[in-house]
């Protein structure tokens, strides 16, 4: 059960919550990408949908298909505003996966965020 800081029980497993920008779901995860995300994405950068696959794309070993490239901080797209806050390049054009994503409470990854935040004094959302 999850309560908030003035004892108020949260009842949806899922309560929605504002994204706090810390970053762990771009750190930890690496979105699969659909034709329609290859498409918008390579649309966004101004080049062609083979060259998006080539630089910002890797196949799926066990499937058809590919997923977001990633570097040694994460997603090849996480870049790190002046404040210490995560931001995507190209949220407009972000893959599904990602549009997709709830920031929660409940969720493991967002707990982790906040205490990263909070530890490092960035409490404001």
């Amino acid at each position: 059960m999850i309560k908030t800081a003035g004892g108020k029980e949260i009842t949806t497993a899922q309560t929605p919550i504002p994204c706090f920008r810390c970053g762990i779901c771009c750190t930890c995860y690496q979105a699969p990408l659909t034709p329609e995300d290859i498409d918008n994405i390579a649309l966004a950068l101004i080049i062609s949908k083979p060259k998006c696959i080539s630089r910002y794309a890797v196949k799926v070993p066990i499937k058809e298909g590919y997923l977001l490239k990633r570097t040694e901080q994460g997603c090849i797209f996480l870049a790190w505003d002046t404040d210490g806050k995560a931001r995507c390049t190209i949220y407009p054009s972000r893959p599904k996966a990602c549009r997709e994503w709830t920031p929660s409470l409940s969720k493991p990854e967002c707990l982790e965020g906040l205490t990263k935040l909070k530890s490092n004094g960035k409490t404001s959302i």
